[in-house]
């Protein structure tokens, strides 16, 4: 498969939440036992008999959609129309063996971005399945990049947002759910207990304060995201006059320091480190260290600063590292 750009995804998007046309796809019949269900589909499979009763009533009305990876087919969007195939055939209805699909070669990315964007418009998600999808599609389209040639223009979060039809903003919190969330906040939001925007709270703590808070939640108590804010505050130690942080700031600049998702240039990590060994603000310091000191202490009096936020303070101070190497200040 040659390269691609966001745009045929885009595409892809508009034909999946939709009608497929057969123009796209090749029409073929097989027995529903030929056919794979993807191992990634984590999408509620409920109400299989209901379905099947319907197909008894008035017949199959959208064909299964599928992709065929090297001569294997895989099931991209009808994962409970397959099963409910599958029912009537055990139910002894012999008509039902074998079955029209559309199906078209894929490549395994191609086939897993289809799976996600094809699910999010053929059926109503969950705030834990979309929460999933976001980070499935994330881990999809950096997959494509590497491997299909995908080109993105701009930002991953603002792609991951143009394709589920979310806002920037909400990508964000979905993301930060997925990566600081612990288990048993996830496994509480996963049965609805929690809201996203409770669970998205949540997330910001210590993993002790998180499982308190899931406790809580598991107990039959209503939390709510405002609570959570009011209730479990980031401690605070003075120990040689630094201050001592459990909130998605002191993760993220550990990550900087560390190399990690957030990574920074070298100069800037070198000058994280100076600054971080004082509190008084020096006039001989580089520009560079000078806009870290004025970030630090921003983020020591806004404990809720989103991580979009976070992401613009990171892209100022490596903007400020480029001006300093090309000798003026941006």
């Amino acid at each position: 498969m040659g390269k691609f750009g966001f745009n045929e995804l885009l595409n892809t998007k508009s034909k999946t939440s939709g009608t497929v046309s057969v123009e796209d796809f090749t029409e073929i019949w097989l027995s529903p036992y030929e056919v794979k269900p993807s191992a990634s589909n984590f999408y509620s499979q409920e109400n299989i008999e209901e379905l099947a009763d319907s197909f008894l009533a008035v017949g199959q009305q959208q064909p299964v959609i599928l992709g065929r990876i090297n001569d294997e087919f895989r099931i991209v969007s009808g994962h409970r129309r397959n099963r409910a195939l599958i029912l009537n055939i055990e139910r002894g209805y012999k008509e039902f063996e074998k079955a029209r699909y559309l199906y078209r070669d894929m490549t395994e990315t191609m086939f897993e971005l289809s799976l996600l964007i094809g699910n999010a418009y053929n059926r109503e998600l969950t705030p834990w399945e979309k929460t999933q999808q976001a980070q499935k599609l994330k881990e999809a389209l950096q997959k494509a990049k590497l491997e299909d040639g995908l080109r993105i223009q701009g930002k991953l979060r603002d792609a991951i947002a143009d394709i589920l039809n979310e806002s920037s903003s909400n990508v964000a919190r979905m993301d930060l759910i997925n990566r600081s969330a612990v288990p048993e906040i996830k496994e509480q939001f996963a049965e609805g207990r929690m809201g996203i925007s409770a669970a998205y709270e949540a997330a910001k703590l210590l993993p002790e304060q998180q499982k308190r808070i899931a406790e809580d939640v598991a107990s039959g108590k209503s939390v709510q995201a405002k609570e959570i804010g009011q209730k479990e505050k980031v401690t605070e130690e003075k120990a040689g006059g630094e201050r001592k942080t459990g909130t998605l700031q002191g993760k993220i600049i550990q990550e900087w320091l560390e190399g990690g998702s957030y990574s920074l240039p070298e100069s800037v990590k070198e000058a994280l480190k100076k600054v971080s060994e004082s509190d008084t603000f020096r006039s001989d310091w580089s520009l560079t260290e000078q806009t870290i000191f004025i970030t630090r202490t921003i983020m020591r009096h806004a404990d809720h600063m989103g991580e979009q936020e976070l992401e613009m303070l990171k892209d100022i101070m490596i903007r400020v590292e480029q001006s300093e190497e090309n000798g003026r200040p941006d």
